[in-house]
């Protein structure tokens, strides 16, 4: 018999965290007190966890990532995640949401230059193996914990002032590195934008030459800078999110599979059947069962 479904809840940063502010600083241990991060949840901002020590595995939208010392974990808004950390792990982990940008002269697009946050396509693990790597970022992080604690006047400027720089420097390790034997690159602005129509219109346009009229360039083009950045198909990225999105909604959505497959815009449940058992290696029905009960 299938295990009853379970809601995957929503953290609301002013509401589980007690702040009225957009930012927040803590302890890794203290941070996952007001809920039980074994469970599979999501929250309405962003986080970077900071992980001192090895031990556990964190789970990001289904992908598994160990958790190394000296480690990021960079988690969006939405994204469902499932933290199982060993007893003597520790850390910090930076809470905020993008409106704390807004008054910056970069604006609201500044968390968009990010490529591990907002981009389900992305590896969202940044190792620091090298000792230099290390001193920048806890550098950063206890300029970040000194100030937070602090009284200081103009305190919330210095906060995101020191969080732009944190980002900044994180980028520029998740650029240069090899991140789980994966060379990162710098994306071009065509492939940013193609990633940011396809989470947004991944339900509607399906082929890459949808996406290739919206940005006014032959698909040909498009396909050829894609995999160039990315070292997928412009055809595998799209299918990817709507991958994500299928297993998103077996687990938490009381839908069957064949309403699954007409909000998605498959008009035949067959064939979106067929579609994400090619890509997930199996059935849908196959896998809620064992998402259902991997968590139970």
């Amino acid at each position: 018999m299938m295990a009853e479904r379970r809601i995957i809840p929503t953290f609301n940063i002013y509401k589980t965290l007690g702040s009225e502010v957009s930012f927040i600083f803590s302890n890794l241990e203290e941070t996952y007190n007001p809920y039980d991060a074994s469970s599979p949840h999501r929250h309405n901002y962003y986080e970077i966890l900071l992980f001192l020590k090895s031990g556990g595995t964190h789970e990001i939208d289904f992908n598994v990532y160990p958790i190394q010392k000296n480690s990021l974990h960079c988690i969006s808004p939405e994204q469902v995640h499932l933290l199982k950390r060993e007893p003597h792990v520790n850390g910090y982990v930076l809470s905020f949401t993008k409106e704390i940008f807004l008054e910056e002269s970069t604006g609201i697009t500044f968390i968009d230059r990010f490529p591990f946050f907002d981009n389900p396509y992305a590896i969202p693990v940044v190792q620091m193996n090298d000792v230099e790597q290390q001193k920048i970022i806890f550098d950063i992080v206890t300029k970040i914990q000194s100030e937070y604690l602090s009284e200081n006047q103009d305190k919330d400027e210095a906060l995101y002032s020191y969080l732009s720089i944190l980002l900044i420097a994180v980028r520029r390790m998740y650029a240069s590195e090899n991140i789980h034997g994966t060379l990162v690159s710098q994306r071009t602005e065509l492939t940013h934008k193609f990633k940011k129509l396809v989470d947004k219109d991944f339900r509607q346009n399906k082929s890459v030459s949808d996406y290739a009229k919206l940005l006014n360039i032959s698909a040909g083009h498009l396909s050829d800078t894609v995999q160039k950045d990315t070292g997928k198909t412009a055809s595998e990225i799209i299918h990817e999110r709507i991958i994500l999105e299928a297993k998103r909604l077996l687990y938490h959505s009381p839908k069957s599979v064949k309403e699954i497959a007409f909000e998605l815009n498959y008009d035949n449940p067959s064939y979106f059947n067929r579609f994400f058992k090619t890509h997930a290696e199996m059935t849908p029905e196959q896998f809620r069962k064992h998402i259902r009960e991997k968590y139970h």
